[in-house]
């Protein structure tokens, strides 16, 4: 059956005498029994039976059902006639006609489609539906609401477009209103409409964004309130996200309804409305010090948690950091490692879930709803047991590794195949969003190139930590959550703009993401600025100096042996032996108990195209090195600020090179007959000289708050 349809008309509905409703499509084409002139309006649909007839003659003698009846169209008249069909109500109801987009599968048992919202843009153009499905039995289900868009085929897909791609409610009417309602949901948008205001709305109670304050600048603001705590916590993340933006702000919560349609349902009017809003005053936030707020985080985190003095003061950073993160480029990971289990991973992942903005804390999900969940919400995903998914399954392994890779940066993406059989494809999942990941151990090298490392120690004995109540400590971690919020809205724009100095003792991916919460610690002020530095130095110093590879260890014993010797020059043989001197490093059992010969160590420096060549010390030639040697090497792996400092080179004499340690200068910070020569050059330089951490702050005596304990700033 070949189809040349030419155009389809809307005939008015029919009853038939048994009362089943009856509709004409007029159409040219060949159907079955028919010759090729056929022109007469002949199809009767009726819908409740699904059954198409050919009457009136009947040709063929035999009804034909839908899915046979669009068989016959080519493509393009099947997607004419389908969207004529849904156009006027034709493929409502019931599993079948959910796979023609009126209800999805998953739906279309328990729900019934009731309304499409559109989201336009600017000019009008449709972006998106928020569509409404009411419960067939409401006793059982609740009303739910599903994001669609239309594909590059014309058939709706149903999910939520990108975050950056959604938009208000009424978009157009906003932009050329003074006054304007702010409501949460669509239904109460068209409440507001009915009155004669222009109402908006973004949707759910967990749909705002920053950037949609653009549309309200210079505009009246009037903020609805819905009498929960989910829409509570909305109304005021909207006001103070208007803030600075809109010209007047007002909120308003009604002391005898929900939210402003079941306030009119109970008859009050338009007047009353105008009214109460008249006698509202402006709405302002709550002045909030951020240095006094990051203080409140770190006491609150260090209350259940043991941690040391920078590494609280990097999680605070870290945790405000999730509530501003439209303003950053890229994202650090937080690694909470410990090398045994109980050493407070967990509960640390637990107590910033409360206090984090939109936490995703979970421990095992499919790869597909990881990859789905991160794209869609673009959730603070705190990880758990991360050592077995990196050694479990190989699906989910390579799910996790793939978004960890990408995730630090605001492009990123991870590719994955969906659909089925012959409509598999595959899509671009974007997975940038804040992550803390929990793992006993290492990270993979990648992931771990991009994170700060959190390493735990279980508590000492004596040690105070307060045990973790959630339900006693909810109302106290939602209070601050909300201050933070509030903070986090009046510097989003300064965010935006921040340059903040980065210390150079990092390395170019650290510093990357440092940079975001250099940035947080420079705005808060106080001692932050510094003390951030300074734990974001000492805690990279302290992981690297772990975590290097061994090519870059032996560089910088091999500049500390030079420098505790103060020489230019060293033999082949005496360089090894003064390396297999530092206890605290791999060189005296190098090889199967015994330590690095000289051939050894030259061939661990051809990686660095060094090798030892003829050197003259005294009256005495031989295979050796010089300290010129090593400069480039030293200046491209080791930190830039100890590159920097490589040894002057001293005048020749007599008695250098002889190989005597007793001859080490007093002033020397390394001791050389077995003593430890203390590796901090791996990472982050001569911070791992300074004072030790001993413990928390504590206040002054004007009761603020002193520099804490053990930090040099």
């Amino acid at each position: 059956m070949r189809s040349s349809l030419v155009k389809t008309l809307c005939v008015p509905y029919l009853e038939n005498p048994k009362g089943a409703r009856v509709q004409r499509l007029l159409y040219r084409c060949t159907r079955p029994g028919h010759g090729n002139g056929d022109v007469h309006p002949s199809l009767s649909i009726n819908t409740k039976k699904d059954v198409w007839m050919c009457g009136p003659c009947n040709a063929g003698g035999t009804p034909w059902r839908l899915a046979a009846f669009l068989a016959g169209l080519d493509r393009a008249n099947k997607a004419v006639v389908t969207a004529w069909l849904k156009e006027h109500g034709l493929l409502k109801g019931g599993a079948r006609q959910g796979r023609n987009d009126d209800v999805p599968r998953s739906l279309a048992k328990t729900h019934d489609f009731v309304k499409a919202y559109d989201y336009v843009d600017e000019h009008g153009r449709l972006l998106y539906q928020n569509v409404r499905f009411a419960p067939k039995d409401p006793g059982k289900d609740k009303k739910t609401f599903l994001p669609r868009y239309r594909n590059d085929d014309g058939k709706w897909t149903w999910k939520a477009l990108p975050l950056e791609q959604r938009t208000i409610y009424n978009l157009p009417d906003v932009l050329s209103a003074e006054v304007v309602f702010w409501v949460e949901g669509e239904k109460d948008a068209s409440t507001g409409t009915s009155l004669g205001f222009v109402a908006t709305t973004s949707g759910s109670s967990t749909s705002w964004q920053d950037r949609f304050a653009e549309y309200f600048v210079g505009r009246n603001v009037v903020v609805f309130v819905d009498a929960d705590k989910p829409g509570r916590d909305h109304a005021v993340k909207v006001a103070r996200g208007l803030y600075g933006k809109a010209q007047a702000i007002k909120v308003i919560e009604f002391s005898d309804a929900g939210d402003l349609t079941k306030w009119i349902e109970r008859g009050h009017t338009k007047e009353e409305l105008i009214e109460l809003i008249e006698a509202v005053p402006e709405w302002k936030p709550e002045v909030i010090a951020g240095a006094e707020l990051l203080m409140e985080v770190y006491h609150f985190v260090r209350r259940f948690v043991s941690l040391s003095e920078h590494q609280a003061r990097v999680v605070a950073l870290w945790i405000v950091h999730t509530h501003v993160i439209d303003s950053a480029d890229t994202t650090p990971y937080l690694a909470v490692t410990s090398a045994e289990k109980q050493c407070g991973k967990t509960r640390l992942l637990e107590v910033m879930a409360t206090v984090v903005a939109n936490p995703w804390l979970t421990g095992r999900v499919t790869a597909a709803v990881l990859y789905r969940k991160t794209d869609a919400e673009h959730p603070t995903l705190l990880l758990e047991e991360s050592d077995a998914a990196f050694g479990g399954e190989k699906e989910y392994a390579e799910a996790v590794r793939g978004i960890l890779n990408t995730g630090h940066d605001r492009d990123g993406v991870a590719s994955a195949c969906v659909g089925q059989g012959a409509e598999m494809s595959y899509k671009d999942f974007s997975t940038f969003c804040p992550k803390a990941i929990a793992v006993i151990g290492k990270l993979p090298d990648t992931v771990a190139d991009r994170s700060i490392p959190i390493r735990l120690k279980r508590a000492a004995r004596g040690e105070r930590i307060e045990r973790w109540r959630r339900r006693k400590m909810r109302p106290e971690a939602d209070a601050l959550r909300g201050k933070i919020e509030t903070w986090c809205s009046g510097i989003m724009g300064a965010l935006r703009k921040a340059e903040p100095p980065l210390p150079e003792e990092l390395s170019d991916r650290q510093q990357d993401g440092a940079e975001s919460l250099l940035a947080i610690a420079d705005l808060a002020g106080g001692n932050w600025p510094d003390v951030a530095r300074t734990g974001l130095v000492q805690i990279c110093a302290e992981a690297r100096q772990a975590d290097d590879s061994i090519g870059v260890r032996l560089l910088v014993d091999i500049k500390l042996v030079f420098g505790s010797k103060a020489v230019d020059k060293l033999f082949s043989a005496e360089l090894a032996s003064a390396l297999a001197e530092i206890e605290t490093s791999p060189w005296a059992e190098w090889s199967r108990g015994k330590a690095m010969t000289a051939n050894q160590l030259a061939r661990q420096l051809k990686k660095f195209d060094i090798g030892p060549h003829s050197v003259r010390i005294g009256d005495r030639a031989t295979s050796g090195y010089e300290l010129e040697d090593f400069e480039d090497a030293f200046k491209r792996y080791l930190a830039p600020n100890m590159a920097s400092k490589v040894p002057q080179r001293p005048q020749p004499n007599a008695s250098a090179g002889s190989g005597n340690f007793s001859k080490v200068p007093h002033s020397s910070d390394v001791g050389v007959q077995k003593r430890e020569i203390v590796n901090t050059g791996a990472g982050c330089g001569s911070v791992g000289d300074k004072r030790p951490i001993t413990g928390g702050g504590h206040e002054d005596a004007d009761g603020g708050q002193a520099k804490p304990e053990g930090l040099e700033v």
